[in-house]
Parts: C-alpha cells; sequence; structure tokens
C-alpha cells in the first residue's frame, strides 16, 4: 500500500512512507532490485514566488510501477527511498537540500509492490548518485506519540478511494495513510525524532487545521509554513492540535535511534 508523509516545516516537503525494512549498506545494483528504466535530470527551473524566493512544490506519484518524482532535493530521496525522518541522516554535503532532481523510475512489473519500489530507489540512488551508505544506533530526545486518555479521534479509511495527502493554506488532509504519516511529518516539523506508541494499525482519513489564532504573529509573517521551528512556539500549537483534533498526544523522551550515515555521494550521471 502507497502511503504518504507531509512537509518538511521550512519548505513544505512531501515524504513518502514505506513500511521500514532495515537499514543496508550499499547494495551491488546488479544483485538488488531495480527499475526497468529510470530518468534523472536536475531541476534547475523552479516556480519563484513575487519576492523572488523559490516555492517548493513537489510532485510524487506511484503508478502502475512508475514512480515520479517532480523537484525533489537528495535528502527528500534519502527520506523515501529509506523510509527514515530527517534528523536521522547524517553525512548529507551541502547540495543536498539546495540541489532538486526530476527522477522517474519504471519498474518490469506494472503491479510491482511499494516495498519492491523502495528497494528499486535504493538501487537507483547507488548507481546514479553513487551513493554509499551505513548505519549507526544513537539515543537522541525526542517525542513519543501515544494516544490521548479520551482515545483516538481518527476515522478508519474506505477500502478503496485516492491515497495521499494534500495541503490547503493550514489545513493538512491525510487520505488513506497509516499513523507512520502523521509520526514522520511530526518527526520533520520538530527536527527531532518521534516514536510510534499509539499501537494503531491499519489506514486512516484525518485532517489537521493548524490556522494560527488571529492574534499570533505567526499569522502575519508566516503564512505558508504551518508550524515554527521554535519547539515552544509553533511545534506546541501543533501538538495541541493533535491532541485536540486526533486524540493523540506527544510526550517528551529520549529516543533510540537509527542513524544512516553518508560516506559517499555524487551529482547524478545525466542520461
Amino acid at each position: 500500500m502507497l502511503s504518504w508523509c507531509l512537509w518538511d516545516m521550512q519548505k513544505a516537503s512531501l515524504f513518502l512512507l514505506l513500511p521500514l525494512l532495515g537499514f543496508t549498506p550499499r547494495q551491488t545494483p546488479s544483485l538488488a532490485p531495480s527499475f526497468e528504466v529510470t530518468s534523472v535530470k536536475p531541476n534547475r527551473n523552479p516556480p519563484v514566488s513575487t519576492t523572488g524566493a523559490r516555492v517548493i512544490s513537489l510532485r510524487l506519484s506511484l503508478n502502475h510501477g512508475t514512480l515520479t518524482f517532480e523537484q525533489l532535493s537528495l535528502r527528500n530521496l534519502l527520506l523515501q527511498a529509506y523510509d527514515i525522518q530527517r534528523n536521522q541522516i547524517t553525512g548529507c554535503p551541502g547540495w543536498c537540500d539546495s540541489d532538486f532532481f526530476d527522477v522517474i523510475g519504471k519498474a518490469e512489473n506494472p503491479d510491482a509492490t511499494p516495498d519492491q519500489v523502495r528497494l528499486m530507489l535504493q538501487t537507483l540512488l547507488a548507481d546514479r548518485f553513487r551513493l554509499a551508505i551505513r548505519r549507526e544506533k544513537q539515543e537522541q530526545s525526542g517525542y513519543a506519540l501515544t494516544v490521548g486518555k479520551n482515545g483516538p479521534k481518527l476515522k478508519a479509511a474506505a477500502s478503496d478511494g485516492t491515497t495521499g495527502a494534500s495541503a490547503s493554506g493550514y489545513r493538512r488532509t491525510f487520505q488513506r495513510l497509516p499513523i507512520a504519516a502523521l509520526v514522520n511529518f511530526l518527526a520533520n516539523s520538530a527536527r527531532q525524532p518521534v516514536l510510534d506508541e499509539t499501537g494503531l494499525k491499519g489506514l486512516f482519513d484525518f485532517t489537521l487545521d493548524l490556522t494560527p489564532p488571529a492574534d499570533d504573529p505567526l499569522q502575519a509573517t508566516v503564512r505558508s509554513v504551518p508550524v515554527a521551528p521554535d519547539p515552544t512556539n509553533g511545534f506546541s500549537r501543533l501538538a495541541e492540535a493533535v491532541e485536540n483534533q486526533l486524540g493523540l498526544k506527544l510526550e517528551s523522551r529520549k529516543i533510540p535511534t537509527e542513524m544512516l550515515i553518508i560516506d559517499h555521494v555524487e551529482h547524478p550521471s545525466e542520461n
């Protein structure tokens, strides 16, 4: 089942979530699952706002075995390929967040599962970006997501329908997604690890309304970002919304974290 998590706090990044099978060192492309056809191109002409700032507008899809990414950074590709949170990556180069790419991978099997496609994306990164990685366990300050005292307020998703996430202003809508989508969204907003201790299984439909109060200074200064990086300001509002709207609670904890350490990576070879 394909699922998504959304929005890096400052760049409105959208993250693909697939079941975690564990980190692996760089695999030999000839032995690892791989796409039948791949395309990797630099995205050098992003849209620009009226103020001259770059507009981040990501598009991701998996359709009949074809994975399509538009305007993704190396960091976001890593997040999608290894199903990790932003804080779990170390050793990323200076261009990790500043250079963007359009990537297409076509599997030979049009019914390839998301698990299989994720492994194919790992192979693509090893082949085209010359990515070499290793893993290391650390303990970090973070949060545990638990069920509130009055129980969850999540709606079970229908058996069919659209799978994905969307943003409209400060509203974040999740459709047919596991709780992992929310966990990764929270982790990337907090810039700290978040551990799922809800015990909730299955797919859910839910919406978070993160509109700041009218007298909140963020309302006037940060209109395109749902929360602020200061955990005592914007993130506390996010935590409050999660508790009030979804019936879930964030508790401060020390979190055992598996880190993805980049030993080597290069700009991708062009087609």
